[in-house]
């Protein structure tokens, strides 16, 4: 989709956690930057809020996944040892 802000699911996916923790950065700025020319009028698209904010949370999602699975798999490292 055109219209749609950032990378689609699939591409946050495959991107390390480096990468998302730079998109995160980047679309967090991106949101500020859009709350500003709102307040001042500048912003057209309004719509393009919303848009950062489910970005914004897609990232986070992706990132909370990777960490519960890297828990999940140190806690099953750690009851194979017993």
């Amino acid at each position: 989709m055109a219209d749609k802000y950032g990378k689609p699911q699939q591409e946050l996916n495959e991107l390390d956690i480096a990468s998302l923790v730079e998109e995160l950065e980047n679309a967090k700025q991106d949101a500020l930057d859009s709350r500003f020319k709102l307040a001042t009028g500048q912003l057209t698209d309004t719509a393009r809020i919303g848009k950062i904010r489910k970005q914004i949370a897609r990232i986070n999602l992706v990132l909370r996944r990777r960490e519960i699975e890297a828990a999940e798999a140190a806690s099953t490292t750690k009851a194979s040892r017993k």
